[in-house]
């Protein structure tokens, strides 16, 4: 790479990793060139990024973003994978990608999401779990049809803890009948 292209790569990146809510970073060695394609397939199709990087370039990017805690946990070969709204997509993927038969070389190292550097533990428990926009649009919807507008206008109006109240009691209405 020409001093140039790096130059030109950590503007980028640093303008990627300034606007994005959540980076994972997974070492790929050991994965085959197909696997590897396979892998960007899935990325690709959940508009999830997907990018082999150098660590000292990226290391750079990282300075001055959201993500700067990433720099410190750069270490052997590594992908990193962003979406640019979800912050729970990448995760999703990578973890679903490196659960299926013959893919368990994907390993992933951590990630990170609001300044905080999560463990492969984390990612895989709590970001990969996370529902997508759409998810918690159609619960709110369901909500409503449920509830009534009404009345959900009425708890809202209430304030946070009523809401949480009455959402717990309507949990315990479901579980019992």
């Amino acid at each position: 790479m020409k001093r140039e292209e790096k130059e030109e790569f950590v503007k980028w990146m640093n303008s990627e990793l300034s606007v994005v809510p959540s980076v994972v970073i997974a070492d790929y060695r050991g994965l085959t060139v197909a696997k590897m394609d396979e892998l960007r397939g899935e990325c690709r199709q959940a508009e999830v990024n997907f990018k082999v990087v150098k660590n000292t370039l990226t290391k750079r990017a990282c300075v001055d973003t959201p993500m700067a805690v990433l720099g410190e946990n750069l270490e052997g070969p590594t992908a990193i994978a962003w979406h640019a709204e979800d912050p729970g997509a990448p995760a999703k993927v990578l973890t679903a990608f490196a659960k299926k038969k013959g893919n368990e070389a994907l390993e992933i190292k951590g990630g990170v999401t609001g300044g905080e550097f999560l463990s492969r533990q984390q990612v895989e428990q709590v970001l990969a779990t996370l529902p997508s926009r759409e998810e918690l649009y159609s619960r709110m919807a369901f909500l409503f049809a449920e509830v009534g507008a009404r009345r959900m206008h009425r708890l809202l109006g209430a304030g946070p803890s009523k809401l949480y109240r009455s959402m717990l009691s309507l949990q315990e209405k479901r579980a019992e009948g």
